[in-house]
């Protein structure tokens, strides 16, 4: 990776660098050394800029949700999209997202023995469904009920991301999608 003089890019480039290596090899890369050998820098810079790991594994998170963040806030500003559209996003439906969900997999395991990590999961899927429930009464899709109807929506997502990951020979796109379908005619 070529040296930027910007601080800011570069620390971007090695937060990015970080995520592609986390969503390859999984839990096993959160080592500082191979994190600094991806990015091309070296672990004192790593340290320079992240207080611990755990900062650095919010950053990484960060960056594989703000994707997806953006991606769900470009559907939802489309007056024409419907909330399948929007739902859609959150699926790994190509490998971009596939990355971003297996980033956050590694997140959501390591936040099980650690409740500052586990405070920031919470807080970020929190955001989420308050962002689905205000764009889904809206939209006028349901008026009552909408806080189970997320609920819902949320945990049929997480099942689906993580089979999807799993056996993806088996949770196609097109398997991904129509059981999206198929979630949505039936609570709907």
């Amino acid at each position: 990776m070529p040296r930027v003089a910007d601080p800011k890019v570069r620390r971007a480039e090695v937060v990015s660098a970080a995520a592609a290596l986390i969503a390859a090899e999984g839990p096993e890369a959160l080592s500082m050394r191979r994190i600094a050998e991806q990015a091309g820098c070296t672990i004192g810079l790593l340290n320079h800029w992240f207080k611990s790991k755990d900062d650095l594994i919010e950053a990484v998170l960060d960056h594989a949700a703000s994707a997806g963040v953006d991606r769900v806030h470009a559907a939802m500003d489309s007056p024409d999209i419907t909330i399948e559209d929007v739902v859609r996003e959150f699926l790994p439906l190509d490998e971009e997202r596939s990355a971003e969900l297996r980033v956050w997999l590694v997140f959501w395991a390591l936040s099980i023995g650690r409740p500052s990590l586990r405070r920031g999961y919470s807080q970020r899927v929190q955001t989420m469904r308050e962002e689905l429930s205000r764009e889904v009464r809206a939209r006028g899709i349901i008026t009552r009920d909408v806080t189970r109807f997320i609920d819902t929506l949320m945990a049929a997502l997480d099942g689906i991301s993580v089979n999807a990951i799993a056996e993806p020979d088996y949770w196609t796109v097109d398997r991904q999608v129509k059981t999206l379908r198929w979630l949505l005619a039936k609570t709907l």
